[in-house]
Formats: C-alpha cells, sequence, structure tokens
C-alpha cells in the first residue's frame, strides 16, 4: 500500500477512536461527518427514503416508490441493516463503498440480486433506550406489510452497536428473518471478557468507549448492571435459522462475538464465523480503507456470498423436494 493509503488508514482509526471516546455526541458526529468526506462513494447507489433511512443498490439513486418495489420484488435478497456507532452515530455513510462490494459480488459470483436498506433510528443521549429498538420496528412492519418483502429473502445485519438493537428487536418484539448478519458486534453479554484486557492496547475501541456508549443508551433509573438480553434469555426461539459474525483478532469485542456465536449455534442456529487475527473493530466494514491485505478483503466477501447464497437457496431446495 502507498504512503498515502497508511496516512490516510491512520487517520481514520485515529477520528474513530476520538469520535467513540468524546463524551460530547455533538462532537463526535462532527467528526463522523468528517470522516464522510474521507470516505467518498457513488452517489448513484444511495436513495433516501424519507426519515427512515436509504436503500442500497446499483442505480437506485432516483428511483421513485414503484420502481422500489419492484427492485424489492425481483430481489433474491434484502438486507435490513441496522448501522453502528456507539449508539450516538450513525456511521452507515462510511460503509457505502462495502455494500457496493457485497451487492456486486453476490451477482457476479452467484446470479443473485440483493437490495440493502440502511435503517435510521433515534440516536442517544437524546433517546434512550428503547427507542431505538421502537423505530426499528416500525421499520421492520413496514417492510412486512407495505414493501410486502416476505421472511424467507429478508435478512437483518447489523455492526457495532447495532447488534444489540437488532437483537432486542427479535427477542422483544418476535421480528422473523431468514438470517443474520452480524460485523463487531457490540451486545453487552460479555462486557469485560479476555478480550478486553488482551486487546485493549490494539483497538481503537477502548473501555471509554464503551462506557460512552453505555451511559448514554440506559436509562438512568434502569437496572444495573444493564442487560439488553438478559444474560440467562433462550435465543434460539427468536434467533433466524441462519448468522454470519465477521470479528477481528484484535478487537475488544472479541469475545462478545465468540459469546454471541456460541450462544446461537447451542439454539440450533447454522453459525459462520469469520475472525481475521490481526484486524481492529469494523474491519469488514471499512476493508478496503484499514485492511492492507487484498486477500483478506477478498476472503470476507467470498464468505459473505457464500452465506447468502446457502441460507437462501438450500431451504429453497429442500422447500421444493418435500412438495
Amino acid at each position: 500500500m502507498t504512503f498515502f493509503w497508511s496516512l490516510r488508514r491512520w487517520i481514520i482509526l485515529f477520528l474513530l477512536r476520538i469520535a467513540l471516546s468524546w463524551r460530547s455526541p455533538g462532537h463526535a458526529r462532527r467528526i463522523v461527518k468528517f470522516l464522510n468526506f474521507l470516505l467518498p462513494f457513488d452517489r448513484s447507489w444511495v436513495c433516501n427514503q424519507d426519515d427512515r433511512g436509504m436503500w442500497i443498490g446499483e442505480q437506485v439513486s432516483n428511483e421513485k416508490k414503484e420502481a422500489l418495489e419492484d427492485r424489492v420484488a425481483n430481489s433474491d435478497i434484502v438486507l435490513l441493516w441496522v448501522p453502528g456507532g456507539g449508539f450516538r452515530c450513525d456511521l452507515s455513510p462510511l460503509y457505502v463503498k462495502t455494500w457496493t462490494t457485497w451487492i456486486r459480488a453476490l451477482e457476479a459470483d452467484k446470479n443473485m440480486k440483493c437490495t440493502i436498506f440502511v435503517a435510521k433510528y433515534s440516536l442517544s443521549p437524546e433517546h434512550m433506550f428503547p427507542a431505538a429498538v421502537n423505530d426499528l420496528k416500525a421499520t421492520y412492519d413496514w417492510m412486512i406489510n407495505t414493501m410486502h418483502v416476505p421472511v424467507s429473502k429478508l435478512f437483518i445485519g447489523a455492526d457495532d452497536a447495532g447488534a444489540s438493537i437488532a437483537l432486542d428487536l427479535m427477542y422483544l418484539h418476535n421480528a422473523k428473518f431468514q438470517g443474520a448478519i452480524f460485523a463487531s458486534p457490540y451486545t453487552g453479554l460479555e462486557a469485560g471478557g479476555e478480550s478486553w484486557r488482551a486487546n485493549g492496547g490494539v483497538d481503537y475501541v477502548n473501555a471509554a468507549a464503551v462506557d460512552r456508549m453505555e451511559e448514554s443508551y440506559i436509562p438512568p433509573d434502569g437496572d444495573q448492571p444493564f442487560r439488553y438480553l438478559p444474560a440467562e434469555a433462550n435465543l434460539a426461539p427468536c434467533l433466524p435459522p441462519n448468522m454470519f459474525i465477521t470479528v477481528g483478532g484484535n478487537e475488544v469485542l472479541l469475545d462478545e462475538a465468540g459469546y454471541l456465536a456460541s450462544r446461537a449455534r447451542d439454539g440450533g442456529v447454522r453459525v459462520t464465523l469469520v475472525q481475521s487475527p490481526e484486524q481492529v473493530h469494523l474491519w469488514s466494514m471499512l476493508a478496503s480503507s484499514i485492511v492492507d491485505d487484498v486477500h483478506i478483503r477478498q476472503y470476507a466477501v467470498d464468505q459473505w456470498v457464500s452465506f447468502v447464497e446457502q441460507s437462501v437457496r438450500i431451504p429453497h431446495l429442500n422447500n421444493k423436494q418435500q412438495s
């Protein structure tokens, strides 16, 4: 990689560390807004949907309601994404390049069409738990009842703190999906694990960042220690049958990802866990900007494509054989 790529990578990681740990949410959001300029994307791939969120798809930018409905109907998979940002920020503009890579790879390799909808939700500390979960429930209902997306091709995806919101949607509101995709998930289930101590000095997410997340999201009168999901909760009934998780070996949240994968497998979920030993938080979502090894980037994309195909086509073939 060039010197300028390496310099930009250092700046991106430094600013993410500051944004996620800064006490002031206003300052944190301004830093994220500046990061948007460092990670430009092709705006023809983005179509804003009122205040619900934005669609991601090739040449989607000027499509109206009827065209969007046709696009969704013709898609093999519709991915509802819950972006992270420590509950206080929206990092979704930083991921558009990755989503376009996924969509292109799925169509090129498997001849499958994917449309992504990135949900907006109320940010903390202005809106504490469960405001974000309730917003996501409204978006889920809209996807099912207005956009007429069948559960058989509806996936939920999330990164960072968005994972806890997505899990709460499934646990509290019985929302159903064909699969779940989590990138560097924060769940609150394994806070303070060994990876916190081992990776605290190498990951840009640190204890201060998690403190900012939790103190801004948890209502002051909430029970402590707060759990987005009860530790003893039976996850099996609320999880989809397929789950894909990416995590870096240098992440503070490494143990959380492993714990979620273990809980899901115990409940009978087919889990694909992609762990890249030397990567940090959100490496799979920011791959083109912070991962210098192109083979690691491509491996993550290939695994995602394979997971989606198996999650959609194998159940479809089984249903045809049984009928």
